[in-house]
């Protein structure tokens, strides 16, 4: 079929996986359509992606909750 990997060592994990302390943000502004946006930029070689994923994943979930509830008030 196809070259498929011969030693193949699977590890089962019980709960939540690890991930680690995040490193510090980096952010990056750019313009669109006239406005500065600003990005959160994250490096897919770091060694703490996983928890840098995780946190800008939350970051963005926060900052839409708090979006949506200023809308519903208004």
């Amino acid at each position: 079929m196809g070259d498929a990997p011969k030693n193949v060592k699977v590890i089962e994990v019980d709960g939540a996986l690890d991930l680690g302390k995040p490193g510090k943000p980096r952010f990056r502004t750019v313009q669109k359509e006239g406005k500065r946006l600003r990005l959160r930029v994250i490096d897919a070689d770091s060694p703490s992606f996983a928890a840098d994923f995780q946190a800008s994943f939350a970051a963005n979930v926060r900052r839409a909750r708090r979006e949506n509830r200023a809308a519903d008030e208004s």
